[in-house]
């Protein structure tokens, strides 16, 4: 087993390997994206535009548990491919136990932090008299079992830095199937509203975490989660953080953005609360089988780069973003064509599907340019190179998009509101077109010169 994966990392043609190791996480991309879709889906059944707006209000806490557990399956699964790459499977190890234990510490934190603080912060991400309660109901479950959603999340990523993707694949599958079939249950069935939704998301997640636990204490796995390889030290935590906090931050600040859009929604009414919540699962389509195809490659990047095959590398990295080109370029037909019907399936409200359409055809200017953005970001996030990740990262969401909603917003009203979010994405790619040539540019001097990098933290950063 671990010497198949070796094989796929360094010998299997290029084109194969990435679609080898990119299948298994867009699949399980297309499930989780089925399982969100789900959630609004059978929410909207209900009819009640304040349930749906409540569960939009509440999303940017889960998506705080997701921001952590992304630190370690960004950050600590570049670090462990980079040292498989380089032969060293016993730092690799101590990296995957150090992530694991570090994870579970920081859930309990979390959860401690956010019940204790649950009123004030209720009070600030745009909750109405009408919102409040469901939103309350689901924000409490969410957050009480933040430590296996983080965990989830967090072993998901480990498991693919090892190119076992389809490990990864099951797992994720496990624990979003059991929440799609739970969601009728206790949505409709037991009439249990959002807080059904949010029982649904944690029972999956406990049954994924178990499956990733029992898979690394099987004989399969390159690595171990054993208490005997938890041995943190200043170099783990650095490769982590470095790239981890990025990418975590970018999911951290898209949650703060989030709360901020439901804050300026509120004031054009519940209505758009609602509409903008359905159109935010409707575009996450596009994103996440981009987030899969992109996760796939990643543990190949980091490979390769930890073994100094640069040709390797390139080639990965052309396909991957000819690949999630195509995808982009696809749902801009969907989204353009079929955009209202998509909105339209999620709740029976005709001012709703308006306002969701509306919001969906603005952001689609910017779909054909996902594909390339989320490739150069998980490229640096893969090779270490944590400025260029964080750039890219932060820039879209904080340094970009933020200033951008207020301006809009202020200068041009709703229309403003609808497209600042696009506009961000467009310069956002700008910018990524700017850094994909000097790497470019870095890997052809690299692979003519024969350079052999070391393996020094923050080197080329």
């Amino acid at each position: 087993m671990e010497q198949g994966r070796i094989k796929l990392m360094e010998s299997t043609p290029v084109r194969s390997a990435i679609w080898k190791l990119a299948l298994p996480t867009m699949i399980a991309m297309a499930v989780q994206m089925i399982y969100s879709l789900t959630d609004t889906f059978f929410i909207g059944q209900t009819n009640d535009p304040n349930l749906i707006a409540a569960l939009s209000l509440a999303t940017p806490i889960f998506m705080l548990n997701q921001a952590i557990g992304n630190i370690f399956a960004n950050g600590t699964s570049s670090y462990i491919s980079r040292k498989l790459g380089g032969k060293d499977k016993e730092e690799a190890n101590h990296a995957n136990s150090v992530a694991f234990y570090t994870a579970i510490f920081i859930g309990v934190i979390f959860t401690i932090l956010l019940l204790v603080f649950r009123e004030p912060i209720l009070g600030v991400i745009g909750t109405s008299i009408d919102t409040y309660q469901p939103t309350k109901e689901y924000y409490t479950i969410i957050v009480a079992f933040a430590t296996p959603l983080i965990l989830q999340t967090a072993m998901s990523g480990l498991v693919r830095s090892e190119g076992a993707t389809g490990s990864a694949m099951f797992g994720m599958l496990l624990g979003i199937c059991l929440n799609i079939i739970l969601d009728p249950i206790f949505i409709l069935v037991l009439d249990m509203g959002v807080a059904g939704a949010a029982w649904a998301t944690v029972i999956g997640a406990i049954v994924g975490t178990l499956y990733f636990i029992i898979h690394f204490m099987g004989k399969k796995t390159i690595l171990s989660i054993h208490p005997k390889q938890f041995k943190p030290s200043k170099i783990i935590y650095s490769e982590t953080f470095k790239i981890g906090i990025p990418a975590a931050l970018s999911t951290a600040v898209m949650s703060v953005s989030f709360i901020v859009i439901n804050i300026i929604a509120v004031g054009y009414g519940d209505i758009i609360v609602a509409a903008n919540g359905i159109f935010l699962r409707v575009s996450n389509m596009v994103v996440m089988l981009v987030m899969g195809l992109t996760q796939g490659y990643q543990p190949f990047a980091g490979y390769n780069y930890g073994a100094n095959d640069f040709s390797r590398l390139k080639k990965g990295f052309i396909y991957t973003i000819i690949y999630s080109t195509f995808i982009s370029v696809f749902f801009t037909f969907l989204f353009g064509l079929l955009g209202g019907n998509l909105v339209g399936l999620f709740i029976n409200d005709k001012e709703t599907i308006e306002a969701g359409t509306q919001i969906l055809h603005a952001f689609n200017w910017c779909v054909p340019f996902i594909g390339f953005q989320f490739t150069m970001m998980v490229t640096f996030q893969a090779t270490g190179k944590a400025l260029k990740s964080m750039l890219l990262a932060l820039g879209r969401q904080l340094i970009i998009y933020m200033p951008l909603l207020f301006i809009f917003n202020t200068l041009f009203g709703f229309d403003g509101f609808i497209f600042a979010q696009p506009t961000a994405d467009i310069l956002t790619t700008i910018v990524a077109v700017v850094m994909s040539v000097s790497f470019i540019k870095e890997m052809n001097d690299l692979d003519e010169k024969g350079t052999k990098i070391s393996m020094v933290p923050n080197q080329m950063n």
